[in-house]
């Protein structure tokens, strides 16, 4: 996604407004391959100050996903905030983007932002009680016999009787 500063570069202070919606192919991160199912949807403000550009903004987009305590597919809705700044000859340790021109290529800001943002693992949702340890079953559709067989191999089960019995130890 590129950006024309031209009129804020002659005109220091004024400020730029984006909406885009930006198509993103497959990535990779860390191992994860990220699907897209919806553009990732820009909105920012942007302004030159003399010296370079602050970019400040929000980004939604939705990710074809897989719960990592399921396994069922879902779609994972992405929302992140952005602040970030461009400058025209960046420092090589800085945490500034550089640009050249009269463009703000923003388009590797926002992977990096977005990679930031990203959840350590996905789930389909905040009760998902995943699979069983012991015969794989799915543990939101069925209730199984394993669950209760491991308590009772569980040499702390005994312990944790204790916690719910109003005696002292």
């Amino acid at each position: 996604m590129k950006l024309n500063v031209a009129q804020e570069l002659k005109q220091p202070g004024r400020i730029g407004r984006c909406h885009e919606d930006v198509i993103l192919d497959r990535q990779e991160y860390l191992g994860r391959e990220l699907k897209f199912a919806a553009p990732l949807t820009v909105e920012g403000e942007y302004f030159f100050d003399g010296e370079g550009f602050s970019f400040k903004g929000t980004a939604t987009t939705k990710l074809d996903s897989e719960c990592a305590l399921c396994g069922k597919p879902f779609i994972e809705e992405l929302t992140f905030d952005f602040d970030e700044r461009f400058l025209r000859e960046p420092e090589p340790d800085s945490e500034c983007y550089g640009y050249t021109g009269e463009e703000l290529d923003v388009s590797q800001m926002l992977l990096d932002d977005l990679f930031l943002n990203l959840p350590a693992f996905s789930k389909c949702s905040e009760d998902c009680k995943g699979l069983c340890p012991v015969c794989g079953c799915d543990l939101n559709t069925v209730q199984c016999s394993c669950v209760r067989e491991k308590e009772k191999e569980n040499p702390f089960s005994a312990l944790e009787q204790l916690l719910y019995h109003d005696k002292e130890v």
